[in-house]
């Protein structure tokens, strides 16, 4: 049985795994549940995301960043939160987690990607950021704030390639910071 995937294309649209995988894989992903080259919704933190939400919704421009950003390191990358809902968040803000009140995990632009230490986090910002540049996709990535709290990880968002001007959902209510590529 296929697990329960859809894309959001760069246009805005949806389209369900099997096409995508047509449009992305040349065929290398056809007949397996791979979204991405080297990520898949038999993995850990997406297939929770399955059982939690009943399907798992990727972000093209994401994926594409997070390949791309994987093939450089050329070691595993581990998404430690990828799709959320409000509940999720209502939730993690209660238990004391620092939360963005309107928050690019709930509309599927976002993913944040475990590291193990300042040093490796703020090496990999610089990769991620390269990663993104080269393939021309503006991204928002966050991870100093973090590391004061004692942190180590990276959240990185496509938001700005869909809700600056111009891009498929900038008419859809949503915070002005998601237009501008940044890093804080």
């Amino acid at each position: 049985m296929k697990a329960p995937v859809k894309i959001i294309t760069l246009s805005g649209t949806e389209v369900a795994l099997e096409e995508w995988q047509d449009l992305y894989g040349g065929g290398q992903l056809k007949g397996t549940d791979k979204f991405g080259l080297y990520f898949s919704a038999t993995e850990q933190r997406f297939a929770k995301d399955i059982q939690e939400y009943g399907q798992l919704i990727v972000n093209e421009a994401l994926i594409r960043v997070l390949d791309h950003f994987r093939h450089t390191l050329k070691l595993p990358v581990t998404i430690n939160s990828f799709n959320r809902d409000e509940n999720k968040q209502k939730s993690l803000a209660e238990a004391g987690y620092r939360t963005a009140t309107h928050s690019p995990h709930v509309v599927k632009m976002a993913a944040d990607i475990d590291t193990s230490s300042p040093e490796e986090t703020r090496s990999r910002v610089r990769i991620l950021q390269r990663c993104a540049q080269e393939l021309g996709f503006k991204v928002r990535i966050g991870y100093e704030q973090y590391l004061t709290e004692g942190s180590t990880f990276i959240h990185v968002d496509v938001c700005p390639e869909f809700y600056a001007p111009g891009k498929p959902f900038h008419n859809k209510p949503h915070p002005a910071v998601w237009e501008k590529q940044t890093v804080w």
